[in-house]
């Protein structure tokens, strides 16, 4: 096992990933094997409005981690493939912002996602709890992605 799977593996049974787990905000694939290096496939839940399901399944790319930091893509786990562009989540707020394969097909979105961290300098400031540091964890972008998909359950 590499240094950069270990620490991933590590990150899944600490205490961060297992609360969120544990409160149905986000899992593990029932896909064998859940972690195929450099991947993991998961799921975060998500409002109905937004995926029907109550969940989006996603495939994450972790080579390098958590130096670099994870790349996300919907993922149609009954094909095993990026799910189709049209079936991404779409919807108000940050959903279609994030979800926009319009911008780029290949990630999200997302101050922790790392094809769209170049380029985005303004986030350190104005996204600075979301942006992804060496000591970050797949936590940090899960729950990015549970507040962006269930924006009722995080209003102040």
């Amino acid at each position: 096992m590499t240094p950069d799977e270990a620490i991933f593996r590590d990150h899944l049974t600490a205490a961060p990933f297992c609360s969120g787990a544990d409160r149905g905000r986000w899992g593990l694939s029932k896909r064998e094997p859940q972690v195929d290096w450099p991947h993991c496939f998961s799921w975060v839940q998500s409002d109905t409005r937004f995926a029907q399901s109550g969940q989006v399944a996603l495939r994450f790319k972790l080579d390098g981690y958590p130096v670099n930091a994870p790349n996300a893509i919907p993922w149609d786990s009954d094909g095993d493939q990026p799910l189709a562009v049209e079936k991404w989540p779409k919807g108000p707020g940050n959903v279609s912002k994030v979800f926009n394969p319009g911008w780029n097909a290949s990630g999200l979105y997302c101050p922790a996602d790392r094809i769209a961290i170049p380029g985005h300098d303004a986030w350190k400031t104005s996204l600075r709890q979301w942006c992804w540091i060496v000591d970050s964890d797949i936590t940090l972008y899960l729950e990015f992605l549970h507040r962006c998909l269930n924006p009722r359950d995080h209003e102040a």
